[in-house]
């Protein structure tokens, strides 16, 4: 039998030897040193091999232990080899059946049609919130409570969105699952509406007789240029501050008056094109020599390769005299939305400048160009008539140029 010295002192050659300890055990020493337990037995009149570990990791005492459990399954009738090949297989079907497997399939399914930009927040949402709780769980075992105790930790977060999509990214999990025989039922498929609605809080905005007051203050404010011309051109275009802050060079048209803001950064599966008022085109050229050397139209006068930031936006409306409460960025797109609507111009025309389309990519691409020559003339309707407020002038149409 060996003992510790002997093990420590068995040497490697050039070529691979065993030193036995009795009952099969023997210990294999190859040339670059590592040393293996191995177990000889037959079974149905074969000689077979076990593969017990690696010394030091597994001691003596661990491979004697080891080649008595395996000495008793054959007296049991069983083969050790066997029975260790039956649960190697099956760890690897519970690997495959663990919430975590199913979900990284359905993200898989996916994964070609998804913008890369979802699919990272997507990944993220699990990887953050719901693995840690459920991921390496067996998908047939979660039951409703866990997946709810998941949604509710959201929303306790005040993420009431973000739970709403966990909950819905969960159930189409779970019907994967179901529709592969891998659970027999979908534990979040019963949970729709438990999570509480948003109260919806509007955005601040001017009213179209309180126009005339904020032109002056804006026109008399001390700020950084870009500053003002952003704040300008947002309410000229009823866009969102992120879509005018982020706007690029590139993405203008000055032939086709047109300005084409990409998909990613809207939120809709396709560009999104706005027509540009007179107004618009005017204030553009004005920028161009100070900020057309650039990719940005409107950088951050500290940081010139970053956009101008929403702060600093927020910034300029307080040193015009005004607080959160009575007027934001984005308040200006409901003024817009209010006074055309009350002037008669189409809902459809209005909702399509305002970029608020269904989701779906088969209207969404339908949508990019939909109503172009009705927008163009709301807009120019709108600029002007904010123009009109400026000068306290009756609204006069502005001549569009001719295109170039």
């Amino acid at each position: 039998m060996l003992n510790l010295l002997q093990i420590k002192n068995a040497k490697p050659v050039e070529r691979a030897y065993k030193v036995a300890d009795g009952n099969g055990l023997t210990l294999l020493v190859q040339p670059d040193g590592g040393k293996f337990w191995r177990l000889r037995y037959r079974y149905a009149g074969k000689e077979q091999m076990l593969s017990l570990g690696q010394w030091p990791d597994v001691s003596l005492a661990d491979a004697r232990a080891k080649r008595e459990d395996a000495r008793a399954k054959l007296r049991a009738g069983q083969n050790p080899a066997a029975l260790r090949k039956q649960a190697k297989a099956q760890a690897q079907v519970a690997a495959g059946n663990t919430f975590r497997a199913v979900a990284e399939e359905w993200l898989d399914i996916h994964r070609a049609t998804w913008r890369v930009s979802h699919m990272s927040r997507v990944e993220s949402q699990f990887k953050i919130d719901i693995f840690p709780s459920i991921g390496d769980r067996p998908v047939r075992d979660i039951s409703p409570a866990e997946v709810l105790a998941i949604a509710k930790r959201i929303e306790k977060r005040e993420a009431l969105d973000m739970a709403r999509r966990a909950l819905q990214r969960m159930t189409a999990v779970f019907a994967l699952a179901v529709r592969t025989l891998r659970a027999d039922s979908n534990p979040a498929r019963e949970l729709t509406g438990v999570i509480r609605t948003k109260r919806v809080q509007h955005h601040a905005a001017l009213k179209l007789d309180q126009m005339p007051d904020f032109l002056r203050r804006l026109d008399a404010v001390a700020t950084y240029p870009e500053t003002k011309a952003a704040l300008e051109l947002l309410v000229y275009t009823a866009s969102r501050s992120g879509e005018i802050r982020g706007m690029r060079w590139s993405e203008v048209d000055f032939n086709a008056e047109v300005w084409t803001i990409p998909a990613d950064r809207m939120k809709m599966d396709a560009d999104h094109l706005v027509p540009l008022s007179c107004q618009a085109l005017a204030l553009l050229e004005r920028m161009r020599p100070l900020t057309g050397g650039g990719d940005l139209v409107f950088p951050s006068p500290s940081k010139p390769k970053q956009a101008l930031t929403a702060n600093a936006l927020l910034m300029m409306l307080r040193r015009m005299g005004y607080e959160t409460g009575d007027i934001t960025a984005h308040g200006f797109r409901a003024t817009f939305s209010t006074t055309m609507n009350e002037l008669g111009h189409q809902p459809d025309v209005i909702e399509r400048a305002l970029a608020h389309v269904a989701k779906d990519k088969v209207r969404a691409a339908y949508h990019r160009a939909a109503y172009i020559d009705e927008r163009r003339d709301l807009l120019q309707s709108w600029a002007d008539l904010v123009d009109s407020k400026r000068s306290g002038a009756d609204v006069i149409p502005i001549r569009r140029r001719a295109r170039r």
